[in-house]
């Protein structure tokens, strides 16, 4: 167990730069699924589920990503780090569907992290939003000013409307 801790949570310091919050707070939700509670617990007093979307990794680069977080002071049972890797990997992997963030619905926040822009652009996309009416399409996304248009382009993947 301790090699799956250890060998786990390097990389969700990587994707999880401070912000899976207590479900609570999440605008995005994590799916519903075994281990999710424990998910939540473990992982959601720093990080934010938006962070999550899109990713799509193996059981060993989960249990990276763990092992690193407990490395750097996540707190649980052997037991809890366990479930967590499992959740990840079963619902964050490269044969589970991609959760996506609805452009139309998403916090600044939440796009942020789901299409790793900056908080400005995030921002950006919000205000438009406002001003203008939902996005019909993702030609329409990259037409908001100040937006990296590749960055949305490559991360199309995670978006709805």
């Amino acid at each position: 167990m301790q090699s799956i801790q250890r060998a786990g949570f390097i990389l969700i310091a990587l994707w999880f730069p401070a912000a899976l919050v207590p479900a609570t707070a999440q605008s995005l939700k994590l799916p519903d699924a075994p281990g999710r509670a424990t998910t939540e617990k473990v992982c959601g007093a720093c990080h934010g589920a938006e962070l999550l979307i899109g990713r799509q990794e193996t059981k060993e680069t989960w249990a990276a990503v763990v092992d690193d977080m407990i490395q750097r002071g996540a707190t649980g049972t052997d037991d809890e780090f366990f479930e967590v890797v499992n959740y990840l990997s079963t619902n964050f992997s490269k044969t589970s569907p991609v959760v996506k963030v609805n452009v139309n619905k998403a916090t600044a926040k939440d796009l942020e992290g789901a299409l790793r822009i900056s908080d400005k652009q995030a921002a950006a996309i919000v205000h438009q939003r406002d001003e203008k009416g939902d996005f019909k399409s993702i030609d329409d996304l990259k037409k908001v000013p100040g937006i990296d248009a590749s960055k949305i382009e490559a991360n199309k993947n995670r978006l709805a409307f």
